[in-house]
């Protein structure tokens, strides 16, 4: 069985520098690249914390809606997995992971799936078919009887209006990502719909201050060099963006057109990866405790599995705006 020692070999690096990062500290100065590495290494080796070798009747399986290179290339899964992992390896369960694609003959020896991100409802229905317990990450199923675990998307994105507003910044464009379910249905994104609704309700909703596209950095690029083309001087004095990767190729094409940062536009992202606080300028954004929502999907999934069905429930875990040097500081 692999162990840290071995992950910090091949990834050349330390292995306290391997332990931190597979805890997730956040304290710990490594770029993004050294971070990718080491959960890629410690996926190769199919290294888990739990070194005890469960009964089959504690076996579940983690099914994520991402292939497994998308999950290395967005660290937001990943940690949401490695949050259910470790939980679960505290209770002495093994885990098998599956990667967007069901494998019948993989679950006939679980008792139980985590299923990390946006399935739809055909997909959906499928899982609910195995009659095994059952809970969603990242996705509010709660009508659909399936338990969940979300982030309060409707109290970040609130929060992130009223502080653009309490600094004088009113005038506010929204760089909205885009994406589908794993079975191509187009994913409902509530953040758009929140910031819309609260726009609105000051009367300050411009609906072409509105730029759409998939949560890529490149995609967040194209925004913005598109609406400062088109805007002109009428280019907002704020932007909120729905994912950190946008907001980096918002940033770029900012720095490219020579507007400052954030004195004539100021940013905010969302999700808070690690390399948000070493941008230039450091990127103000609403941090999601990835690692948690793994650690609460697998509390639930276990009291399923332990005591029996029950009435489904929703756990949306509180979000934080961690503010940085891309919007005013403070009052």
């Amino acid at each position: 069985m692999a162990t840290i020692k071995d992950i910090a070999a091949r990834a050349g690096v330390s292995s306290a520098t391997v332990s931190r990062v597979l805890n997730y500290d956040q304290s710990l100065n490594v770029t993004e690249e050294t971070r990718r590495r080491i959960f890629q290494v410690a996926n190769e080796l199919q290294y888990t914390k739990n070194r005890r070798q469960p009964p089959r009747e504690k076996r579940i399986a983690i099914l994520q809606w991402v292939d497994e290179a998308d999950e290395l290339s967005d660290l937001y899964y990943l940690s949401i997995r490695m949050g259910v992992e470790e939980a679960a390896a505290e209770r002495g369960y093994s885990v098998i992971r599956l990667f967007h694609s069901l494998d019948t003959n993989e679950l006939k020896n679980i008792v139980g799936i985590i299923a990390i991100g946006k399935f739809g409802d055909e997909r959906r229905k499928l899982l609910q078919q195995f009659q095994l317990p059952l809970v969603i990450v990242d996705d509010d199923v709660l009508a659909n009887g399936v338990d969940c675990v979300v982030a309060d998307f409707t109290g970040a994105v609130n929060q992130v209006v009223d502080f653009f507003i309490s600094h004088h910044l009113e005038r506010i464009g929204l760089l909205q990502g885009t994406e589908k379910t794993s079975d191509g249905q187009p994913w409902f994104d509530l953040r758009p719909a929140v910031f819309t609704q609260a726009m609105n309700r000051l009367g300050l909703f411009h609906p072409e201050w509105v730029f759409k596209g998939p949560f890529k950095p490149a995609t967040g690029e194209e925004m913005m060099t598109t609406a400062i083309a088109q805007l002109g001087d009428q280019l907002p004095d704020a932007f909120f963006a729905t994912s950190d990767a946008l907001a980096i190729g918002a940033l770029k094409a900012l720095r490219k057109a020579h507007i400052d940062v954030p004195h004539r536009v100021a940013l905010i992202g969302f999700n808070d990866i690690s390399i948000a606080k070493y941008l230039e300028p450091p990127l103000t954004t609403v941090q999601v405790d990835t690692k948690a929502m793994g650690h609460q999907g697998f509390d639930r999934l276990a009291q399923l599995i332990e005591k029996g069905p029950d009435i489904a429930m929703k756990m949306t875990l509180a979000t934080h705006l961690v503010i940085r040097q891309s919007t005013p500081q403070k009052h």
